[in-house]
């Protein structure tokens, strides 16, 4: 079918937004049949669209051609594959060139995520499965009928709800979850290829009595303080900061050994010793300090992750035994 409307409508479309058909026998379509599809298709809230051998259109419902960024007539005659990404592209015009030698069989491809690139620039995610359509529909040519279902919003709250899990609310920083599968990979991945793997221990000191002094709101931005300033230290993005629980924190440093996490450990704590609070609506001389514990895995000193960082813990209750306000390591 050409791009150029014709003057007769299927008498089952009666908006503006419907397409008009030819009822002439060069229309790919039975019109007798497909009127009511029509009807059908231009009312769902699914994008469906129908091309030919080729992958040209052959029509659009008004839904498809939103999401395609164009209007429903402007799209009769240009060709599917251009609208999708060079991986897709090439899946699509193989799967559409196999199936033109193919007779007499009902075909389906997808639905399979796509990315489609709207005429505007923008671009979205969707499933799109491609069926071929009876020949009691469809007249001289061979014809597929495709829905489209756009994933943009399902994505979008898919990854958000993806940080959140993995996230601290708090602090921004990857919650308790997050480091223990991190802890994990990066544990096997350091007994594959013989590279340290050192976690440190970070934990405020008496954070109790400034919870009870200046409330628990100052305690939470104290917190938020450290986690912005242990952020600032980690050496790459690599490497994982999370709130272990309570005022504790936890780095992971894949490929760092204990004098190079000492370095980062030694950072931390000279900026922590020069935070003030005022900021917060605190005097000036209110201070804080930390502790903390650092161990390294190397040559198969531990035998889990979970040793490591029991380790690592054994380090930081020494730092605080031995007068806090200090780094403490297991060699």
């Amino acid at each position: 079918m050409s791009k150029q409307i014709n003057n007769k409508e299927t008498a089952a479309i009666k908006n503006d937004k419907a397409l008009s058909f030819d009822c002439a026998s060069s229309s790919p379509f039975l019109n007798a049949q497909f009127s009511a599809l029509i009807e059908l298709f231009n009312g769902t809230a699914e994008g469906i669209f129908v091309i030919n051998e080729q992958g040209d259109f052959e029509f659009v419902n008004p839904k498809a051609a939103q999401l395609f960024g164009h209007s429903q007539q402007s799209l009769i005659g240009d060709n599917l594959l251009t609208f999708l990404n060079d991986a897709d592209l090439e899946k699509y015009k193989q799967t559409l060139s196999n199936w033109i030698s193919i007779k007499d069989t009902t075909l389906s491809y997808g639905p399979n995520e796509v990315t489609i690139n709207k005429a505007n620039g923008d671009v979205i995610e969707a499933d799109l499965s491609i069926s071929s359509m009876p020949k009691s529909i469809a007249s001289a040519q061979k014809l597929y009928v495709c829905i489209l279902h756009d994933l943009s919003t399902h994505k979008a709250m898919y990854n958000r709800l993806k940080v959140q899990a993995s996230t601290d609310h708090l602090t921004g920083l990857a919650n308790r979850l997050a480091l223990d599968e991190s802890l994990k990979k990066y544990w096997q991945e350091s007994i594959q290829s013989q590279q340290p793997l050192t976690s440190i221990l970070i934990d405020v000191d008496h954070f109790k009595k400034f919870n009870d002094t200046y409330g628990h709101i100052k305690g939470d931005k104290c917190l938020q303080k450290i986690a912005k300033l242990i952020l600032q230290c980690v050496p790459s993005r690599e490497c994982l900061a999370a709130r272990y629980g309570g005022e504790e924190f936890a780095i992971v440093l894949p490929r760092c050994d204990i004098k190079s996490a000492t370095i980062v450990a030694k950072q931390i704590e000279q900026l922590v010793n020069k935070m003030t609070f005022t900021d917060i609506g605190l005097p000036p001389e209110v201070k804080i300090t930390i502790s903390q514990g650092i161990a390294c895995e190397h040559h198969n000193q531990y035998r889990t992750y979970e040793a490591l960082l029991c380790a690592t813990d054994t380090a930081l209750y020494r730092a605080k035994k031995e007068g806090r306000n200090r780094i403490s390591s297991i060699i």
